[in-house]
């Protein structure tokens, strides 16, 4: 069995997010937040958001993952991929809003070197996730 990640980004960036995320998780890719929201379920073991998520509504999803008492345990990681479009004090700023609200962090993708074998980093990312998920007392279904 597999950990499963709901994935809440722009339709544009699925092909990446799937790059990224491998086959080692269960991957409930959502478009919209009403889309995200519903698929949210005690049975989801991380959520992972883009910042450009349903024209900017990341923080929508985020506010109504740690309201609900069912689901505010469940990890909650803002994903970034700017292409160095944003300053790093935007990137500090929606970094420190995240946390703030309950978010575990910001992860950018576009500070991730993948010039050479992107696959390689992509699989110790996965890995990293994977231990970091069991450390964090959440079982596999």
């Amino acid at each position: 069995m597999r950990y499963r990640i709901v994935v809440a980004i722009r339709p544009e960036d699925a092909p990446l997010m799937r790059e990224v995320m491998g086959d080692e998780f269960d991957l409930i890719v959502c478009t919209s937040l009403p889309e995200a929201q519903s698929s949210l379920t005690q049975e989801v073991h991380m959520i992972a958001c883009g910042v450009h998520f349903d024209d900017g509504r990341m923080f929508d999803l985020l506010k109504y993952a740690k309201a609900n008492e069912a689901l505010r345990t469940i990890p909650f990681w803002g994903v970034l991929r700017d292409e160095g479009m944003l300053s790093s004090a935007i990137t500090r700023g929606i970094r420190t809003a995240m946390k703030t609200l309950g978010a575990n962090g910001l992860f950018n993708l576009s500070q991730m070197r993948t010039d050479e074998q992107p696959e390689l980093l992509y699989k110790e990312l996965r890995a990293a996730l994977a231990q970091s998920l069991a450390a964090n007392g959440a079982s596999q279904p």
